[in-house]
């Protein structure tokens, strides 16, 4: 019951936490993103990126919530064999998104190109320090299939798309290391498909546990999250103790200690199918 009720307080809360933002939400799809070096671009393909960048900031706000800061997002032309070879984060004052495109490809590659979920992800939490790079990294691989499953965007299952990713690398975590140890060594080493999905494999595994034991979902409790307490963490510790506060559980402390306490082997299975 206690379980039942929580999960209902949750979506009760984010209703209202919804409600209560009803008269800004046009102004917050105008302006939940700012948009630097569209200048550089043909008129055509602005309207094309601009329509791209719309699309994923609305289909990220749909899955995690209303940041509480609006988006900077940076462009730059580049030519490549995909629509986004290159993006990355830059968390100075209130962080930026910054994305390189090749524009020959037409808006249905971008909308269908998993990068910008990626990066826009990595957004709903605080910089984390390199340290933690595997648990940031991990967060965005795994939120970026949540949010392409939630646009309709998603080729497959999610469990097909993160078995499929998670499955080559089980090798690297089936040690008396901690998972922590490892997949920071594996990430200082640029074994990043490793390093990511191996990380991402810690928020697969929580998203199961909130089902089981709070009846409710990761992607339902960062929604909460962007509203109660993202502007206010600076780190890890912070990020940990508010994902407990709101669901009166030790769930993501427990978690996390075992991925830095415990050996990995306990932790991943053998196979994954």
């Amino acid at each position: 019951m206690r379980h039942l009720l929580l999960s209902t307080f949750i979506k009760l809360t984010f209703c209202i936490v919804l409600a209560a933002h009803s008269a800004q939400v046009m102004a917050v799809t105008e302006d939940q993103f700012r948009v630097h070096g569209l200048s550089v671009f043909k008129e055509d393909q602005a309207e094309m990126l601009e329509s791209w960048l719309s699309k994923g900031v609305n289909a990220t706000r749909a899955t995690l919530g209303i940041y509480p800061i609006p988006l900077e997002l940076h462009l730059y032309p580049r030519k490549s064999n995909q629509p986004v070879p290159w993006a990355y984060t830059r968390r100075d004052g209130k962080g930026s998104v910054h994305f390189h495109v090749d524009t020959r490809f037409g808006l249905k590659k971008f909308v269908d190109d998993w990068t910008i979920y990626h990066e826009l992800a990595h957004m709903a939490l605080p910089y984390l320090g390199s340290e933690y790079r595997w648990f940031s990294e991990g967060f965005a691989s795994f939120m970026q299939y949540q949010i392409m499953a939630k646009a309709g965007v998603l080729k497959g299952t999610l469990d097909e798309r993160y078995q499929g990713k998670v499955a080559p690398h089980l090798r690297w975590f089936n040690s008396d290391l901690t998972a922590a140890s490892i997949a920071k060594r594996l990430m200082d080493n640029q074994q990043y498909p490793a390093a990511y999905w191996g990380g991402a494999y810690f928020f697969y595994y929580a998203d199961k546990l909130l089902a089981q034991k709070h009846d409710t979902t990761l992607t339902e409790l960062i929604s909460h999250y962007q509203d109660c307490c993202r502007s206010k963490d600076d780190n890890l510790t912070d990020v940990i103790a508010s994902l407990d506060n709101i669901l009166n559980s030790k769930l993501f402390s427990e978690l996390l200690r075992q991925y830095q306490q415990d050996p990995a082997r306990t932790l991943y299975p053998e196979s994954f199918e």
